[in-house]
């Protein structure tokens, strides 16, 4: 039995949206929800905006529906609920409370409340009084990559089986690489490849290249391996298009530090013993110095996702630790100079850094 109120959260916002539309559809079909549903925008960044939104709920919930018949009210996009600031207000703590007081007594007749957003405070009160009288919908992504990249790489997999199509191996990983981990993004951009490609139901690793618009992430991606393989023309190109969508020439230095420092890690773990490729793919060795050394890190780069440690390590192997070293000094030594001087312009001092740690006979670097 559907209860008649529910609350749907999560910062997946996609998964978010789709199943609050749902649940309203099912208690509201489409063609009586211009007369029995009536919406109220949560999306409120101060306290007024939360207080006429709460006004709203309560004012539509205590209002019967037109002719006597089924009533749905839907706060969406509640954002406040998380807002610590907000929801300590004195008057919407009185608005919410009056709310919780209606759900707990059971709304009257064909009456029904959705809430959703990105999520609610658990330390309130509003929380504590409706957690067990409301239909509970979470839908929440991992915070860490490691984490949330097989959940976007099974999403495809599985939209790819439900439209009949197939993608050619690494193809899946590719496209996740350019598109990010944001549901409503990567369905949108998938759908896209879908129409582009027709009634041909294989993809290519060039059809995601060519068709799928890659977010400012993958954008970095692109740069950081043209960066690693040495490819001064490409790291040039890409460096030039991440300042025309105004990105900052310091972030791009820091994630060659990054860059640096995980091949020179990788490299490292390669010399002792503890990681190989096997074909394309990365191999930890079950080693017991090696057990204790990466449980003690802050991140074990053994639960970073296999396609990503693989072309880490794979970019690595053909550099000597030497090289690696003195390349992550120059970046750090170029970051220091950015910070420290306003003389050279920071867009010079990233490529000349290109052209020295991507140059082949640059003997600092060799």
């Amino acid at each position: 039995m559907v209860k008649q109120a529910a609350l749907i959260c999560g910062n997946d916002e996609y998964l978010v949206t789709s199943h609050a539309r749902e649940w309203v559809d099912a208690i509201c079909p489409i063609d009586e929800q211009a007369l029995g549903l009536e919406m109220v925008e949560g999306k409120a960044s101060t306290i007024d905006e939360a207080v006429y939104a709460l006004d709203g709920v309560l004012a539509a919930l205590r209002t019967v529906g037109l002719f006597g018949g089924k009533k749905v009210v839907w706060l969406r996009d509640a954002t406040f609920l998380k807002h610590g600031v907000i929801m300590k207000n004195a008057k919407v703590k009185e608005l919410l409370a009056s709310l919780a007081a209606d759900l707990e007594s059971g709304l009257s007749g064909e009456q029904y409340l959705l809430i959703s957003g990105p999520g609610i405070d658990r330390r309130s009160a509003f929380y504590k009084s409706i957690k067990d009288v409301v239909d509970w919908q979470e839908y929440d992504l991992p915070e860490r990559d490691y984490e949330v990249r097989p959940i976007a790489l099974q999403r495809i997999t599985q939209r790819l089986r439900e439209a009949n199509f197939s993608m050619d191996a690494g193809c899946v990983d590719r496209f996740v690489d350019r598109v990010g981990f944001d549901t409503r993004q990567l369905f949108n951009e998938l759908d896209k490849l879908i129409l582009y490609k027709g009634d041909e139901r294989q993809i290519s690793i060039a059809d995601v290249d060519m068709i799928v618009s890659a977010t400012g992430e993958a954008v970095i991606w692109d740069f950081t391996d043209a960066v690693a393989e040495r490819k001064l023309g490409d790291a040039l190109r890409v460096f030039r298009r991440l300042l025309f969508q105004k990105e900052s020439a310091v972030r791009i230095v820091i994630s060659m530090e990054s860059l640096f420092s995980d091949l020179l890690h990788f490299r490292e773990y390669a010399d002792a013993g503890w990681v190989r490729l096997d074909g394309r793919r990365i191999q930890w060795a079950e080693d017991p110095q090696a057990e204790a050394f990466f449980t003690q890190l802050h991140s074990d780069p053994r639960k970073m996702h296999w396609f990503r440690a693989s072309k880490i390590l794979s970019q690595a192997m053909p550099n000597s630790i030497k090289r690696l070293d003195a390349c992550r000094r120059l970046t750090l030594e170029t970051h220091e100079q950015m910070i420290s001087s306003g003389s050279v312009p920071h867009e010079l001092m990233v490529e000349t850094l290109l052209a020295r740690v991507c140059g082949r006979r640059q003997k600092r670097v060799s």
